[in-house]
């Protein structure tokens, strides 16, 4: 058996940037940072042809008599692209499973494409680099899946860790983030993540955001290009360990957000946003996409009470995390090891 696992990610700020429309005129930046939540894979050889793969996650079975019956338009879109872009003709049993729903705002996509990389590269002893597992997998799921995704979580998961990931033409840069061991504490416990219950397709959103800048909308245009100045002011509150001041930027970069696209908000998140302020956040935000999935609020201690009463009382659920420094990982590599 091979056990690979990846993890998820909290975007402070930049989300939407890392979509090629954008950042390659104008280029992009994101902070993110990892966390303990994952998705993992677990993968068993067959002595036959057949390919069977289950997703707890979906509660489906999708079982093939070799790799070329695998198709898409069956539920495992992109296992399927990852195993018939290395060409996986064997037959195998694969089990897949999320610490957090699909849909979520937290990555969980890019993670699972960046898993499925990996588990496949060692399958066919291919040494990829973290750059390699990330591209890889950006172009598994924009090019073969025509998905409108950007490139953010691929790296994330890839690297791993608190970093400011800037896009451009040419390049992608990922730049780790240095902060003091008791501020990173710090913002570790005053950051609290509430389930909306409500998942959402991404696509929906990124695809008019794309279109706007396609189309040259000047409000969405000026609105990301603030978003991509918020995450260098975010980077930079980090680095002087000014909490204060980060809790405040994400209050700005949940107003620039919501200019980008007129689905990334509604009535239900406006509620829920203003009822976190006047209960003690300083700001947050919606941790993908928007229209659902987490929102991310950042709350000194002595207030946190009184902020997740209010929330739950709203039928939120709270998530309890810690950060990860570690991308995608083989916890299992089948020799016992």
């Amino acid at each position: 058996m091979i056990i690979t696992r990846a993890p998820v990610r909290i975007s402070f700020g930049g989300g939407g940037t890392d979509m090629p429309g954008f950042y390659e005129k104008y280029g992009g930046a994101v902070v993110s940072i990892t966390i303990n939540k994952y998705f993992y894979s677990f993968y068993c050889p067959r002595d036959d042809k057949k390919i069977q793969m289950i997703s707890s996650d979906f509660q489906s079975l999708l079982t093939v008599d070799d790799f070329y019956s695998l198709k898409f338009g069956e539920g495992f879109d992109i296992p399927s692209a990852v195993i018939k872009h290395f060409r996986l003709y064997h037959g195998f049993d694969l089990f897949t499973a999320s610490e957090i729903p699909p849909g979520s705002g937290l990555g969980s996509s890019g993670a699972v494409t960046v898993n499925m990389v990996r588990l496949c590269s060692q399958l066919k002893n291919e040494t990829l680099t973290q750059r390699q597992l990330a591209e890889d997998a950006y172009f598994i799921q924009r090019d073969i899946l025509t998905l409108p995704i950007g490139k953010q979580d691929e790296y994330a998961a890839a690297y791993g860790g608190l970093n400011l990931i800037e896009f451009s033409e040419k390049k992608v840069s990922v730049v780790p983030i240095s902060i003091d061991s008791d501020i990173k504490k710090c913002l570790e416990k005053n950051l609290l993540l509430f389930f909306t219950g409500r998942t959402r397709e991404a696509s929906t959103i990124l695809q008019h955001q794309e279109e706007s800048v396609k189309d040259d909308d000047g409000s969405v245009i000026e609105a990301m290009i603030k978003v991509k100045d918020n995450a260098y002011q975010i980077k930079e509150a980090l680095e002087e360990g000014d909490l204060e001041r980060f809790g405040r930027l994400l209050d700005e970069a949940w107003n620039y957000k919501k200019k980008m696209s007129p689905e990334i908000t509604n009535e239900f998140l406006e509620k829920i946003y203003n009822l976190a302020i006047q209960n003690g956040a300083l700001g947050g935000k919606i941790t993908g996409a928007g229209g659902g999935g987490y929102f991310m609020f950042y709350c000194k201690e002595d207030r946190q009470d009184e902020l997740r009463r209010a929330l739950e009382n709203e039928k939120l659920r709270f998530l309890d995390f810690k950060f990860s420094d570690k991308g995608v990982t083989i916890l299992n590599n089948g020799n016992g090891m």
